[in-house]
């Protein structure tokens, strides 16, 4: 089991809420300052009812320079959202990634808005996927629990960092994952106690298959 900083995907979330300009109320910019203010606080739960399967891009940028071409977007597939990066090297060398983690229905700055604790499958090209686990605000110190199924993983120490597992328990979670609810439990340091966060089944199938066939075939 590693432990890694939070992904800069997520945290750039966070960066535009904190550096945001005020806003005047009852405009699209205020609602979406108000969007910036809930995810830097974390208010943004998971949904407990299904969104409709079929895919949605957001945001898609391509850049090229010096020979070398780059490309990030994301998309959603129901309550699943993938974020994924691909990066073409003069020397044609390639690099892409793409990760899966749950959506909170929420669209910021044309960017799905991930929820604040969450399992995140991660593909890499030529390697086998991964799944991190990130805790919103856990009481350091104290154990938690994530499962789907008759699947489960118990960490004996809450972090605030990400934990990610091997690529044979990744694989056993990611194959209950896309047919089972999950549900992570842990102990939150703002004294609201245990706190249970369940996420649906409900498109992680069709957003792991994407993620896997945009590694191997990247464009």
């Amino acid at each position: 089991m590693k432990r890694h900083n939070t992904p800069t995907w997520i945290r750039s979330f966070i960066a535009a809420a904190l550096i945001a300009p005020a806003l005047a109320s009852c405009t699209p910019e205020a609602q979406e300052m108000a969007t910036m203010r809930r995810v830097n606080s974390g208010n943004i739960p998971p949904l407990t009812t299904p969104l409709p399967l079929d895919m949605v891009s957001h945001r898609d940028v391509t850049n090229e320079e010096n020979g070398a071409v780059s490309r990030m977007h994301m998309v959603t597939f129901g309550n699943w959202m993938v974020s994924c990066s691909y990066q073409r090297s003069s020397g044609s060398s390639v690099f892409a990634s793409c990760d899966v983690a749950p959506f909170s229905g929420e669209v910021l700055a044309g960017q799905p808005v991930p929820v604040p604790t969450m399992a995140v499958m991660q593909y890499r090209r030529r390697l086998d996927p991964v799944l991190a686990f990130v805790l919103f605000q856990p009481e350091l110190g104290t154990s938690w629990t994530y499962g789907c199924g008759n699947r489960r993983w118990t960490g004996s120490d809450a972090n605030t960092g990400k934990t990610t597992l091997d690529s044979r328990n990744s694989a056993a979670f990611g194959s209950v994952m896309k047919t089972r609810d999950c549900e992570f439990e842990y102990v939150r340091s703002d004294g609201s106690g245990t706190v249970t966060v369940r996420h649906l089944a409900n498109g992680y199938d069709q957003a792991s298959t994407y993620a896997q066939r945009y590694v191997t075939s990247p464009n």
